[in-house]
């Protein structure tokens, strides 16, 4: 059986480490001991890596159009069931084997599959709460900016230039949006591992990314950097002449590696979950 994982006070009976077979070294680890351990983890579950592949191997045959012989309809579906299973089924999967690793209760890959099939729906409904929330927020709290602008003799850039205007509705914009995308980042590992509802899993999420905001900060940074990173390892060569021909290779193998990178983040935010649960 896969693991769930709750917080202490949602737990029936003792709440403890031993109890829940969760070792003091799991507690301990830092971002890069956890990135360590997920590397470490994917060589005892080649499932997770054979999953994984299976799903970059066609998001790259539909890059290259290998798959256009294909009726239109269908290729549409292989795309739309690609994306889901890496944004959702990959994310719900290895959340469940770290789960069992991490409380010494190996999980299975039928066992893991079932889990991660079993959550998809309460998991949809946290995306779908998290997308309502970064996007209707933001343009709440931008509304009485967009008031100020229309009660104005004159048009805002008219008085301050564009780079002004753009640059404060933004910010305006973008603050609220990344601060609930951070709160709400942890959603999925409590819907997943700790089996909560969608509105549940909100609130658990923003009492982890609250406690650990640190921890968590440094896991964006450093992701962001390797994302940045990668990205740029095929747009650069762009602007040299000598170097145009290798752009297509570049694009397909920094795209993938990138991919399989984020699946090793998806362990450590597993990880990070799990840490903070059961603090």
């Amino acid at each position: 059986m896969a693991p769930t994982i709750k917080a202490r006070d949602d737990v029936d009976g003792c709440g403890c480490l031993e109890c829940r077979n969760v070792e003091t070294t799991t507690i301990d680890r830092t971002v890069l001991d956890a990135l360590v351990w997920s590397a470490r983890l994917f060589r005892s579950y080649p499932s997770i890596v054979a999953f994984a592949g299976v799903i970059v191997v066609t998001e790259r045959l539909l890059e290259t159009g290998a798959l256009a012989a294909l009726p239109t309809p269908a290729v549409g579906a292989v795309e739309a069931v690609t994306a889901f299973a890496f944004v959702v089924s990959i994310r719900a999967y290895v959340a469940t084997i770290v789960a069992g690793e991490l409380t010494g209760d190996s999980v299975a890959m039928r066992e893991g599959l079932r889990r991660s099939v079993a959550r998809t729906p309460a998991l949809v409904g946290v995306l779908l709460l998290v997308v309502l929330s970064v996007m209707t927020v933001p343009s709440v709290v931008a509304v009485p900016l967009v008031l100020l602008v229309g009660a104005m003799p004159a048009t805002p850039v008219e008085t301050v230039g564009f780079p002004v205007v753009a640059a404060v509705g933004g910010t305006v914009f973008a603050v609220p949006f990344f601060f609930l995308l951070f709160k709400f980042w942890f959603a999925p590992e409590a819907c997943v591992i700790g089996r909560y509802g969608p509105l549940e899993s909100l609130r658990v999420s923003w009492r982890i990314t609250t406690n650990y905001r640190g921890k968590f900060l440094l896991v964006a940074v450093i992701a962001a950097g390797n994302a940045i990173g990668f990205y740029l390892s095929a747009v650069l060569p762009e602007l040299g002449t000598g170097l145009a021909v290798v752009h297509p290779v570049l694009g397909v193998i920094s795209s993938s590696v990138g991919e399989l990178l984020s699946v090793v983040w998806a362990s450590a935010y597993a990880h990070v979950y799990v840490q903070g649960i059961v603090s």
